[in-house]
């Protein structure tokens, strides 16, 4: 599901409209400018580049928007900010906890402003507490407007969402808001 809403696969069947544009039909290239603009990813294993510090980490979108570097800078600051993570911006993912690897991430998938994020796992490599802590990170953002689609096995993280849908098979199995 993740793939084809994050435009990393093609439908088999089927139309996928974003933001009312078809994407089902663009090729790579659109593809790609598609993922840039319009969508921020929050991986399981944060993704993130061990040799660049956590504020080049949370650049590299831009830098591909080819963005200049005083532009660049300003909003990964400013979404490392809003993540609570601004005083460890020079640090390396080595020298950061998980969470605060997930925090990168998730600054890193809202630096672009896209249009939804889509969060696959994003406690899943977390213990409890910390887990809880990035879920108030997302609820912080959904209250500021932020539209977030998360995927998990986590009943209590599930348990965050202001909607939840059960899939099994491929099919919705379950609804509830």
């Amino acid at each position: 599901m993740h793939d084809i809403l994050g435009c990393l696969d093609r439908p088999t069947s089927g139309e996928y409209y974003l933001n009312g544009k078809l994407v089902s039909n663009l090729t790579d290239g659109e593809l790609a400018k598609v993922r840039n603009r319009e969508l921020g990813f929050v991986f399981q294993n944060f993704n993130l580049l061990s040799r660049s510090t956590a504020l080049e980490n949370v650049e590299l979108p831009l830098f591909y928007r080819g963005m200049s570097s005083s532009q660049r800078r300003k909003r990964a600051v400013e979404a490392l900010r809003q993540v609570g993570l601004e005083e460890r911006m020079h640090h390396l993912p080595n020298e950061l906890s998980g969470g605060q690897r997930q925090r990168v991430a998730i600054a890193r998938a809202l630096v672009g402003e896209p249009s939804m994020i889509l969060a696959d796992e994003p406690t899943g490599n977390l213990d409890s507490k910390t887990g809880i802590e990035i879920m108030s990170i997302f609820q912080e953002l959904h209250a500021k407007g932020h539209t977030i689609l998360m995927v998990t096995h986590d009943n209590t993280i599930a348990g965050y969402a202001q909607r939840v849908l059960e899939f099994f098979d491929g099919q919705i199995k379950s609804e509830a808001s």
